[in-house]
C-alpha cells in the first residue's frame, strides 16, 4: 500500500498545482484543509451544503482526505478479498464518489481484472477532479463514468462492488439511512458486496451499528466485517458510551505531516468504521477455521477454542493485569486477560493481538492470532 500511496500523492500534488493553486501558496491550501477537518470532526451541519463548490475546500480535501480514504478503501479490499466475485468486467458503483475515492483505489487494487466504475457524485467540480484523476491513474482495461446524482438517482443496473465511503453519514435520519442502504443492496448482484465506511466518530459510528442490526433483522443481507456474527450488536446494547471502530497502521504521506503541523492534528495512524455486507444467505469461510460458516450465524459450530473472535478494544492495562475485549457467536462481548505474575508462563498470542485483530481461544486456553487487522504492508 506504501507505494500505492506515494504514487498517488505525487499525482494529487501535480493535479492540484496545475488546477488550484501551486505549492507555495501552501499556507493558504492547507487552511482550507483546517477547515474543512474541523467542520468533519465537528458535525457535518458546520459545513455549507454544496462546500465542493468552493475551490478551497476541494483542492483541500484533495490534499488532506483523499489519501487516507483510499487507505480506508483498499484496507477494506483486504479484508473482503476472500469473498470477491469473480466476474469480468467487475461493475463498480461509487456513491457519493467525491474524487474517485473508491475508483482509484479499486484500479490499483484489480490490476488486472477489467472494471467498469460507476461514479456518482452531486458536486459537478469534485466530479471533475474525479474524472481527471482516474484518467491519469487507471489501468487501460478500466473504465470510470461520471454522473451527476446522488444515492437517490443509483442507475437500474446491477453492481458486483458498490461502496458508500463518508456518505452515509450525510443522511441524518437512521430510517433515510436504511432506505438508501436497501435500495444498494437491491442493486447488487447475488455474489455482491456492499461497502459502508464512515468517520469513526461515536454518534455517526453508534448510528451505523444500529443500522446494521436493523437490516439484519430483515434478513435480506448478511454482514462479512468486522462482524463474525449475525445477532445484534452486543456493544450498542451494553452502554451508551462505546463504538465500534478500528486503527489502521500506515506510513503518513509527507504532503499530510506538513498539513498536520498547520492543523494540529496527528495522522499516525487512521480511526475506520466500517461494514461490509453481502446480499442474503451466502456460504463461506470464516478466518482461519477452514468451516463452512452457517447460513443463520455466520460461523459453523466450532469448539469454543476454534471460535473466531473479533477484538473490539486496545490492550486494557490495570494494576496486575492485561485484558482484551473480544466480540463473537453468538453476539456476545468477551473480556479475556492475563495476569502479569502469568506473562511468561503462557506462550500464546495475546500480547500480540490489537484492536480489529481475528483471533481463537478462550480466557482459560492458548490465543491464537488468526488474521491481522491491519498487517505491516
Amino acid at each position: 500500500m506504501n507505494s500505492l500511496l506515494k504514487n498517488l500523492e505525487s499525482l494529487i500534488v501535480s493535479h492540484v498545482e496545475k488546477h488550484y493553486l501551486p505549492m507555495r501558496d501552501f499556507k493558504r491550501l492547507s487552511l482550507g484543509a483546517a477547515r474543512l477537518s474541523e467542520a468533519f470532526t465537528q458535525g457535518r451541519s458546520e459545513l455549507p451544503k454544496n462546500y465542493f463548490n468552493l475551490k478551497e475546500a476541494r483542492s483541500g480535501y484533495l490534499l488532506y482526505f483523499l489519501l487516507p480514504n483510499v487507505a480506508k478503501v483498499w484496507h477494506c479490499l483486504k479484508q473482503a478479498e476472500d469473498w470477491m466475485p469473480k466476474r469480468q468486467p467487475l461493475k463498480i458503483l461509487d456513491v457519493g464518489c467525491g474524487p474517485a475515492t473508491a475508483a482509484l483505489a479499486c484500479s490499483s487494487f484489480f490490476k488486472t481484472t477489467p472494471l467498469e466504475i460507476t461514479g456518482l457524485e452531486q458536486n459537478p467540480g469534485i466530479l471533475e477532479d474525479a474524472k481527471k484523476l482516474f484518467d491519469s491513474w487507471k489501468q487501460p482495461h478500466h473504465v470510470f463514468r461520471a454522473k451527476l446524482g446522488d444515492a437517490r438517482s443509483v442507475p437500474s443496473e446491477k453492481f458486483d462492488l458498490i461502496w458508500l465511503v463518508n456518505t452515509l453519514n450525510e443522511w441524518k435520519s437512521i430510517g433515510e439511512q436504511r432506505r438508501i442502504t436497501e435500495n444498494l443492496l437491491g442493486h447488487l448482484n447475488p455474489d455482491g458486496l456492499l461497502f459502508i465506511i464512515d468517520p469513526a466518530l461515536q454518534k455517526t459510528t453508534r448510528q451505523l451499528m444500529a443500522l446494521r442490526d436493523q437490516l439484519l433483522s430483515g434478513g435480506a443481507c448478511r454482514v462479512l466485517a468486522p462482524c463474525l456474527h449475525q445477532s445484534n450488536c452486543p456493544m450498542l446494547a451494553a452502554n451508551a458510551r462505546d463504538w465500534c471502530h478500528f486503527y489502521l497502521d500506515w506510513d503518513c504521506p509527507k504532503i499530510i505531516r506538513a498539513i498536520d503541523k498547520v492543523t494540529g492534528n496527528k495522522h499516525d495512524y487512521l480511526k475506520m468504521a466500517y461494514l461490509v455486507i453481502a446480499r442474503g444467505a451466502r456460504s463461506l469461510t470464516p478466518f482461519g477455521t477452514g468451516s463452512a460458516i452457517s447460513r443463520r450465524h455466520g460461523i459453523a459450530s466450532l469448539p469454543l477454542a476454534m471460535t473466531p473472535w473479533r477484538v473490539v478494544s486496545s490492550p486494557l492495562i490495570t494494576k496486575g493485569k492485561c485484558e482484551l475485549i473480544l466480540c463473537g457467536e453468538p453476539g456476545i462481548l468477551k473480556k479475556i486477560r492475563r495476569l502479569d505474575k502469568d506473562a511468561g508462563k503462557i506462550q500464546d498470542d495475546f500480547y500480540q493481538a490489537v484492536r480489529g485483530d481475528v483471533i481463537q481461544g478462550a480466557e482459560k486456553e492458548t490465543v491464537h492470532l488468526i488474521k491481522k487487522f491491519s498487517p505491516t504492508p
